[in-house]
């Protein structure tokens, strides 16, 4: 997707106080020891006091969800690729959805530690928005925030938000993760779908999840439902020993998940 910034003269506050998209791209290294990098379009979707926070690609998916009682297969990592986040402004609640390849329902983990935001004095013009820039910790990482106040609305990419304005761009300090606004856009009501299908966990509960299904990925699946094919679409011997090892090696050259402090050693 292309991102541009477009222009809203007409009656701003109006506009970005209902239904909102603001498009982000987000820049990341899956492995902090690689200067390889990805990228990820994400779409925060407002409406009234709550806002969601996902990929475009999981964002299509609630849509046909909605038309056709499902969604479509989402690629199913479970450390940076699956950033979506539930917000409610008016009661304080942050939920980060997390995902288990193969497992069913998702789950949620509240986010209860509030930003601490130390607004400076600089300024700088991003796109069309005068913005300011403000310090916060979340992590185990320091981030650099740019909002602005022509955008009355107190939020961000991911779990960011509490600032006098939308947050047009921010990075942690290694660059590790960096999100920036590219688009606004007026979206249908239809589209803000929202998955109320999950279990609520904790952090550590996380872990013993993501550490299990790393020690045995295939430990839900009987080995009939694992099917392998060659390039020809001729049904191969499935080797489970083999596959496990490749699955575990992504999941290592993989590892530098946004919440640093709950990264897992492998």
């Amino acid at each position: 997707m292309k991102l541009k910034f477009f222009i809203l003269t007409l009656f701003p506050t109006l506009i970005f106080s209902q239904n909102s998209s603001f498009i982000y791209e987000m820049k990341f290294k899956p492995n902090s020891d690689s200067t390889k990098t990805e990228k990820i379009i994400y779409f925060l979707d407002v409406k009234n006091q709550e806002s969601i926070f996902r990929s475009e690609k999981f964002r299509t998916s609630d849509s046909l969800r909605i038309k056709r009682g499902y969604g479509n297969s989402a690629d199913m990592q479970f450390n940076n690729k699956q950033l979506y986040v539930y917000k409610k402004y008016d009661k304080n609640v942050v939920n980060k959805y997390v995902f288990i390849p193969f497992i069913e329902p998702k789950y949620t983990i509240k986010v209860k530690k509030n930003l601490i935001w130390k607004i400076t004095n600089e300024k700088r013009k991003i796109g069309q928005y005068d913005c300011q820039k403000a310090e916060t910790n979340y992590g185990g990482r320091k981030w650099f925030a740019w909002f602005t106040n022509e955008i009355p609305i107190q939020d961000g990419p991911y779990v960011f938000r509490g600032l006098p304005g939308l947050i047009v761009d921010i990075s942690d300090e290694n660059s590790d993760y960096y999100f920036k606004l590219g688009e606004v856009r007026h979206f249908l009501w239809k589209e803000f779908y929202l998955e109320t299908s999950q279990n609520e966990i904790s952090w550590e509960d996380f872990k013993k999840l993501q550490m299990n299904f790393y020690n045995n990925p295939f430990a839900v699946l009987n080995k009939s439902d694992v099917t392998n094919y060659d390039e020809a679409g001729n049904i191969v011997e499935t080797d489970l020993k083999r596959m496990t090892e490749s699955i575990q090696e992504r999941i290592r050259n993989n590892n530098n998940p946004i919440e640093l402090d709950q990264k897992l050693d492998y």
